[in-house]
């Protein structure tokens, strides 16, 4: 039996909260490699935006109306604590604690992906993308459990080469939605025949 296909209007739906979820990743990996010398607030703050900014287009990709209503609580629990995170990251003490304030929320957002593509990705075609998305939230969170010993530079560079992959990966799931849009698009072709009825 095929796998369900992306409807129009899902794609229509998702397509704006997948598309800014890329542009916030790809800003947040841009910034990582070009500011050399960020200290600790530079990426205290920056990473505490990104978190907050990931959650609310989380949210908004889960709360579109053609999403099943079962997959919206573990979802919004996931969103939820990546957007708590980026606020306690703003009241964190040390450069570790960011790291490990970053492990909870990408460790909170990953699961919640992997559980929303388990369970409803038939119901939902979209969620076929969450399954890499959740898997490079989980796997940098692991890795931001060991970050303790990082410097500033080193943080951010970790978090960045995981928002990288997060960065394509959206952007071309949000390209594919768009196409999936315009491939759905009415063509008609009037021919004299029916012109003149």
């Amino acid at each position: 039996m095929p796998a369900p296909k992306t409807t129009p209007v899902q794609a229509a739906d998702v397509f704006r909260p997948v598309f800014l979820r890329g542009l916030a990743a790809l800003a947040y990996a841009l910034m990582s490699i070009f500011w050399i010398g960020a200290d600790d607030k530079v990426v205290t703050y920056s990473t505490a935006a990104f978190l907050v900014v990931t959650g609310v287009f989380m949210w908004q990709y889960v709360a579109v109306e053609s999403a099943p209503e079962k997959s919206r609580a573990p979802y919004a629990l996931g969103a939820g604590l990546m957007l708590f995170a980026g606020i306690a990251i703003i009241f964190v003490t040390s450069i570790a604690w960011v790291g490990y304030v970053g492990a909870l929320a990408f460790l909170a957002g990953g699961i919640a992906e992997l559980i929303v593509f388990a369970k409803y990705r038939e119901a939902f075609p979209p969620f076929r993308n969450q399954l890499v998305s959740g898997a490079v939230g989980v796997i940098l969170a692991i890795s931001l459990c060991f970050s303790g010993g990082m410097d500033a530079h080193s943080l951010f560079g970790l978090i960045g080469g995981g928002t990288i992959i997060l960065a394509v990966f959206a952007l071309i799931a949000a390209f594919g939605h768009r196409h999936e849009m315009k491939a759905a698009a009415p063509t008609t072709t009037n021919t004299p025949g029916q012109e003149n009825n």
